[in-house]
């Protein structure tokens, strides 16, 4: 369902997202979010423990503050929406690997969603805040860490090595050859790990098989 007010905060997106399983009739779920759509799902895991299954986040923000040039480069787009904003900022943030093949129609799909359907201000004005240390501690379902080696959004790496630190049931990695184009450019690397990360058996803190019945739900 779509929220009756603008989205004005975490808390307005958890319930919102909280509503919608609800009219799905979904008791627990894996949830894969990308992007923006990763803070969101790493935000709803911590908030609704008891409704999240496992959870994959790819070039995830939530870990480190977001690049001050990333912001820059984002609200000149955002703010501006022509085709040389958008094209600007998507061919920065890595899109330009074989355009006759995805980059194209995306850079089209994002120029065309920026112009007609804007956002309320209140929920433009949502920040994809880090977690502190207590509330990615607290996440007791098995997680997937996926970011581009060169990714734009922060530092991989000491993101990375902050999830490890602090996420007792993860694995991750950096994926080459990539920015924060990578679920495009290297769609078959990623699929292949999210696929076989979502098919494993998960086991509970004492080592034994829990078997549940669960759907997925992607977020970007």
């Amino acid at each position: 369902p779509f929220p009756a007010e603008p989205i004005r905060d975490a808390a307005d997106y958890v319930a919102w997202l909280t509503a919608t399983l609800d009219a799905l009739h979904l008791e627990r779920v894996s949830l894969v979010g990308m992007s923006f759509g990763g803070w969101l799902a790493l935000t709803y895991a911590v908030a609704a423990q008891q409704r999240v299954e496992k959870l994959v986040l790819l070039s995830a923000g939530g870990f480190l503050p977001i690049a001050r040039q990333f912001i820059l480069r984002g609200m000149l787009m955002t703010f501006v929406p022509t085709r040389f904003t958008v094209n600007s900022f998507m061919r920065w943030a890595g899109f330009t690997e074989s355009p006759e093949r995805y980059a194209r129609p995306l850079l089209r799909v994002m120029y065309l969603g920026l112009k007609h359907f804007r956002m309320p201000p209140a929920t433009m004005r949502i920040a994809a805040s880090p977690l502190s240390d207590d509330e990615l501690r607290s996440l007791r379902m098995p997680v997937l860490f996926l970011m581009g080696e060169d990714e734009v959004l922060h530092d991989a790496a000491p993101a990375l090595i902050r999830a490890r630190r602090l996420i007792r049931h993860l694995e991750g990695e950096l994926v080459p050859r990539c920015r924060h184009d990578m679920c495009f450019s290297q769609w078959r690397t990623v699929d292949a790990r999210v696929l076989n990360f979502l098919k494993k058996a998960r086991t509970d803190d004492r080592g034994a098989i829990t078997e549940r019945s669960v759907a997925q739900l992607t977020l970007v």
